[in-house]
């Protein structure tokens, strides 16, 4: 990832948890409208969930530049969704509601840039936890 593209990502999201509702929220609004069968996936307080979403985009978000220091946690990530049935469809929807919501709460700030980088890096985290989650199973990871 280019310096660039690590400046836009930092800043839409500073922009993103600035605003006074958490974005986890939205996200899971627009997950469940897209895929009510997902519903089901989560078991526990979705409040909880929707604060570890944010907390774990912000973490991640806050060391682009350090990809290495969270790879391992993008890792843990992969394996624990292995373990609640995730496929790869499931982060193919994901990514899709994540750049809608990103879109919609940074409005006239997204531009063509902006879900580039986003995209970009959302393929490769992607691309991270399918890995790890495959190692743990045994399968063949995806290229």
């Amino acid at each position: 990832m280019n310096i660039r593209n690590m400046l836009i990502i930092k800043n839409s999201w500073s922009q993103v948890i600035a605003q006074p509702d958490n974005p986890g929220v939205l996200f899971y609004q627009k997950l469940f409208e897209a895929a009510p069968c997902l519903i089901p996936m989560f078991k526990s307080d979705i409040e909880g969930q929707q604060s570890k979403f944010t907390d774990m985009i912000t973490y991640m978000v806050t060391n682009l530049q350090n990809m290495e220091q969270v790879q391992h946690e993008i890792e843990l990530l992969g394996q624990r969704h292995m373990h609640y049935g995730v496929s790869p469809e499931h982060y193919q929807l994901v990514g899709s509601i994540l750049i809608g919501t990103l879109k919609s709460i940074l409005d006239d700030l997204w531009n063509p840039e902006t879900e580039e980088a986003w995209t970009s890096l959302y393929d490769y985290w992607a691309q991270a936890m399918l890995r790890a989650g495959n190692e743990m199973s045994g399968a063949q990871s995806p290229k």
